[in-house]
């Protein structure tokens, strides 16, 4: 009996690290598969331009390089390298490395420059009367602080500005590296104290999110050559992809 019994409990033994053993070995094949993909897609993506070594964080600069590209692509920009971000790449590479943008804008609010944020895709696009001429991943509100909705303008722009804590903190200096606000604050005419604004960051992996008290979050980089681009008064449009059609704004993505 007692012999029956190990021989039976070997047998369990056997299975339970043979089945074992397939898991790992489906986890390792997971991880290879992740990995040349990531290889693969750093390749095609350093080659249209887009990958750069920005921060010592691979895992970041692959990230961002990702947003860049879903950005100008009109698709959702998380970040994330899912199967619409390799349908995308895979037509893109096939057009070559110039960006063409298919917006299409029935009546722009300018003759000159003017930008529109989408709420839906995280987009923040830099028109020109009615010809897109550039695109930047964002970050927006998160569900009890909405980013608002609306047509308003440029009503400042400070360089190094100083956070004030926002009621709930102690408040950082401009230039600070820990300063939410990052390096720029192009501030706009919304409420009595104007209190939302486009500006950088303390976190580049929150670009993409609903992370923000309501205002439009970008890579410090990426602001700070918005910044250069605009002017005050600059009209700026807020919505999400069915509110700015409704503008006349057509933001039609590669694979639409």
């Amino acid at each position: 009996m007692r012999v029956l019994f190990a021989i039976l409990l070997s047998c369990i033994l056997s299975l339970n690290l043979f089945f074992y053993s397939e898991e790992l070995q489906g986890y390792s094949a997971t991880l290879v598969t992740q990995n040349t993909v990531n290889k693969t897609s750093i390749n095609d993506l350093r080659s249209l331009g887009y990958y750069k070594y920005e921060y010592k964080d691979e895992n970041l600069n692959f990230r961002n390089a990702v947003l860049h590209f879903q950005s100008d692509c009109n698709l959702t920009a998380d970040g994330i390298a899912g199967k619409q971000f390799q349908t995308a790449l895979y037509r893109r590479l096939q057009q070559g490395k110039e960006v063409v943008y298919s917006d299409y804008v029935k009546k722009s609010p300018s003759s000159k420059m003017w930008l529109t944020i989408n709420k839906s895709n995280k987009i923040l696009t830099v028109y020109w009367n009615k010809t897109a001429i550039k695109k930047y991943p964002v970050a927006i509100g998160r569900t009890n602080f909405v980013t608002p909705a609306g047509k308003f303008r440029i009503k400042s722009k400070v360089i190094n500005p100083k956070w004030s804590g926002g009621g709930h903190a102690e408040p950082v200096n401009g230039g600070d590296k820990n300063n939410p606000l990052g390096y720029r604050w192009l501030g706009l005419n919304i409420g009595n104290k104007n209190k939302y604004g486009i500006h950088g960051n303390n976190n580049p992996y929150s670009i993409g999110q609903n992370v923000s008290r309501g205002c439009i979050r970008m890579l410090n980089s990426d602001v700070e050559d918005l910044y250069q681009k605009v002017n005050m008064n600059t009209f700026v449009w807020i919505g999400t992809d069915r509110e700015l059609r409704k503008w006349g704004v057509h933001q039609n993505g590669i694979i639409n």
